[in-house]
């Protein structure tokens, strides 16, 4: 029987956070595990390494968050390896959903970028998912963000502000495309030009014989 191939890019990161989490002891649920990748990535960044989970990160509901998270999670899930399990706070009736990791599949994630993760986990993976959320909020991509009072833009890891979204204007311009097709060839505008050319090749082959005289 073949083996699996192991996990690579933003998979195998959550992978990984999920397997050392576990190894801790760390009960991990969707926010908490969003939080904890977005400050993994962080850290990388201000180490002046690429962010490791291989993710965008956008300003969302409740700080950094990336839509991508999701697909990964139902990909994972798929495959066997989470298992997701949601409780409904009989109080509020929000729901909770847990992450569990089911087996320890194999995993390629950068060395580095794997210490990092450990270290986050050391400081913040037994904070609850709220006091994460709080902590993303302070941290400077997210103050920049917020500074401009602009939800859904792309958050520059390094502090700057955030980055411009060329979505839509990407968007306009195919739109503008589709409905002002390039003209087809003028009719008999290539014959022209091969006429002209004809016609020239006595001068040209006049001008090299003068210049190879001289």
């Amino acid at each position: 029987m073949t083996a699996p191939a192991p996990l690579r890019g933003p998979a195998a990161a959550i992978a990984y956070l999920l397997a050392s989490a576990r190894a801790h002891g760390m009960r991990v649920n969707r926010t908490k595990l969003t939080k904890l990748l977005y400050l993994a990535d962080l850290r990388a960044v201000e180490h002046g390494l690429p962010p490791g989970s291989g993710v965008e990160w956008r300003w969302r509901h409740y700080g950094p968050h990336s839509l991508r998270l999701k697909e990964i999670e139902r990909d994972l899930q798929d495959a066997g390896h989470v298992q997701v399990e949601g409780t409904v706070d009989p109080f509020t009736g929000n729901c909770e959903y847990t992450i569990h990791l089911m087996d320890a599949p194999q995993t390629v994630v950068d060395a580095a970028f794997t210490r990092i993760v450990d270290s986050v986990l050391d400081d913040f993976g037994d904070w609850s998912a709220s006091q994460l959320r709080d902590l993303t909020y302070q941290t400077p991509p997210m103050q920049e963000a917020a500074k401009r009072g602009k939800r859904e833009v792309r958050l520059d890891l390094s502090g700057g502000a955030p980055f411009p979204d060329l979505g839509p204007g990407l968007a306009h311009l195919r739109e503008w495309a589709a409905r002002n097709p390039l003209p087809a060839d003028e009719p008999g505008g290539t014959d022209d030009l091969a006429e002209e050319l004809d016609d020239l090749a006595e001068h040209r082959a006049d001008a090299t014989r003068r210049y190879l005289d001289e």
